[in-house]
């Protein structure tokens, strides 16, 4: 069984291994525990019942609205769920304090991500031209409001 929890910097090294696998340009493990202790930020991992990290996600609250700068699934977890359950937490703590709304960007490629986001009623509503490098890639903008 996964749970849902608030991340800490005792969690860092096992986000910045599933950053890496992840991303091209995968956050340091000193930027990640930099957002952990944010005031502004929130930050979440997925838990297997032995304590594994298997999932993550970060999210700043900018006034109203949240920015969700990064969310990953490890490898082997993928396909099972972990991804709507760290976004389903996040559009819940948006809720709790009362955001606006929700946005994101995501590479164009990545068909998984933006199958996920739309899943939960994110809307594309802009191109970011070379927003991605390692390689350079268009992102997607992508909102969720909240009425």
């Amino acid at each position: 069984m996964i749970a849902i929890v608030k991340g800490s910097v005792e969690h860092a090294p096992a986000m910045h291994a599933i950053e890496a696998e992840a991303f091209a340009a995968a956050w340091s493990e000193i930027s990640i525990k930099y957002e952990i202790m944010r005031e502004d930020s929130i930050c979440i991992v997925a838990i297997e019942e032995n304590g594994e990290v298997v999932g993550h996600a970060y999210m700043r609250q900018i006034l109203q609205e949240g920015h969700i700068s990064n969310l990953a699934v490890k490898k082997s977890h993928r396909q099972r769920g972990i991804g709507s359950m760290l976004i389903t937490d996040l559009i819940k703590s948006a809720l709790e304090r009362e955001m606006t709304g929700l946005t994101l960007e995501v590479r164009v490629s990545n068909t998984a991500a933006i199958s996920l986001y739309e899943k939960h009623e994110f809307k594309s509503e802009g191109l970011r031209k070379n927003y991605y490098i390692s390689p350079t890639e268009d992102g997607i903008v992508m909102w969720k409001y909240f009425d």
